[in-house]
């Protein structure tokens, strides 16, 4: 598996990891109020991308994934035992993903998904029924958003299926590499649109992704080889749990309200990811 990687996916994964551990410092160490959406690209970049990797590396192969959608979806249950167990929990919840009541919530969808690539190989089988689908579940998006239905797992499973779907049928490795001026500047100017004008904007949802994969592409075309975000992004979903998990720890005796101690607190703990990311993967230790 090692020799299939490809730097600038585990890059841009490590961009994600630090947005999501910037988000969860902010959230939960101060008392800094901000819009939240302005985060919204972190899970779904997650997201997307999980799906890429699906559609790009582990395609066909049954045993891989089920083990995987297996080991997401076990994660998810144990963190979450204490909120089963909770007065407040109902299968609702669970169903709709609710994240008032879960932690960890991005992984159920991602074991979802998962298990839903096995289908999707036999059912999806070109260019074409690819791009149908796509549509058919960013239609099934906006629908919902105009009737102001919104399910998390449901979505992030949709966001998930998309990446499969680019993931089986587009390079987006090779894409970035050819990416002339012009067409850069293009990216700079989507990337320029605030994520929470169109967060959950319904009409637009496709733009969302658009954003995305334009970060995507901007990180691989400036940051392909920065070695401290690809050994970040090899190992995110291990970061992903830890990360919280200190963090949960420590806000239950510790808040700062100064956007100054934040700012120092953030790149040591960053930092401290990065030795722990080297040290596992040295070692070659991996959730």
């Amino acid at each position: 598996m090692e020799k299939e990687r490809i730097t600038s996916y585990d890059a841009f994964r490590g961009l994600l990891l630090i947005g999501m551990v910037t988000f969860h410092l902010t959230v939960n160490l101060s008392n800094i109020e901000f819009n939240q959406n302005y985060f919204y690209w972190v899970p779904l970049g997650f997201m997307l991308f999980l799906g890429v990797i699906l559609g790009k590396f582990m395609d066909g192969k049954n045993k891989k994934v089920i083990t995987l959608g297996i080991k997401l979806a076990v994660i998810f249950l144990i963190l979450n035992i204490p909120n089963f167990i909770s007065k407040n929990y109902t299968p609702t919840q669970l169903i709709i993903g609710d994240q008032k009541i879960f932690s960890f919530e991005i992984l159920l969808p991602m074991g979802i998904a998962t298990f839903a690539s096995i289908g999707l190989n036999k059912f999806v089988k070109n260019h074409k029924s690819a791009l149908i689908v796509s549509l058919a579940l960013l239609s099934t998006l906006t629908y919902l958003h105009i009737i102001n239905i919104y399910s998390y797992n449901l979505s992030f499973l949709i966001y998930g299926i998309i990446g499969y779907l680019m993931g089986k049928n587009l390079d987006l490795d090779s894409i970035s590499k050819k990416i002339s001026s012009k067409t850069f500047l293009v990216v700079i100017f989507v990337l320029l649109i605030p994520f929470f004008v169109i967060n959950r904007a319904g009409i637009i949802e496709i733009l969302l992704i658009l954003q995305v994969l334009a970060l995507y592409f901007l990180t691989a075309k400036i940051l392909n080889k920065n070695k401290y975000l690809i050994i970040l992004g090899k190992q995110s979903l291990s970061l992903y749990i830890l990360h919280i998990v200190i963090i949960k720890i420590v806000s239950s005796f510790y808040k700062t309200p100064s956007a100054i101690h934040l700012i120092i607190i953030i790149p040591i703990f960053l930092f401290a990811c990065f030795l722990i990311a080297n040290f596992s993967e040295k070692r070659g230790i991996k959730i």
